[in-house]
């Protein structure tokens, strides 16, 4: 099992054979000799046994690794199960922050930089709430990159339910 190093809300992969492990696999992009990870993917790996992560000499759980990404981010915990479901599905899946989302989507197969995402994903909880124009502007930024746009629905029970969003021209 390897080791990173947690520095703010990334994790270092410095150790070569777990740097080209994770990264054939799709974590995290390559910084010089090492490979830096989010922590919502450290999390992954963690809660998977692929890595640990240490902070100083002290090696941090599952647990006070979700503590540190919820505290960094909104809805950590609903992006994690989406997350961790889509990766159980076979899907390569990075950050959709560019796209003004949660999550981008590479098909079954496809690989960073040999192919493109086909689907943005919005990780909402069960009672979330969201204008029209709110989904419109979502649904039209995503059809603007070629995209479809998904709303990741994550309710009490931490299941997740999956709506494609699309607009029907009459």
């Amino acid at each position: 099992m390897g080791v990173g190093i947690l520095s703010g809300t990334k994790v270092i992969i410095g150790d070569s054979e777990t740097k080209s492990l994770l990264k054939e696999r799709g974590f995290g992009e390559l910084e010089g000799k090492r490979l830096v990870i989010s922590l919502i993917e450290a999390v992954f790996l963690v809660d998977t046994e692929k890595i640990s992560v240490m902070k100083g000499d002290k090696e941090l759980s599952f647990e006070d690794l979700l503590k540190i990404g919820s505290k960094a981010e909104k809805e950590f915990y609903n992006k994690y199960i989406v997350f961790k479901d889509m990766r159980g599905r076979g899907l390569l899946v990075r950050t959709g922050l560019k796209f003004g989302t949660d999550f981008r989507i590479y098909e079954r197969g496809q690989s960073i930089g040999r192919g493109h995402s086909t689907k943005l994903v919005h990780v909402v909880a069960e009672e979330y709430n969201c204008s029209f124009p709110e989904m419109a502007r979502a649904l039209r930024l995503a059809k603007n990159v070629n995209k479809d746009m998904i709303y990741a629905i994550v309710d009490e029970e931490s299941d997740v339910t999956y709506y494609i969003v699309d607009r029907v021209k009459l």
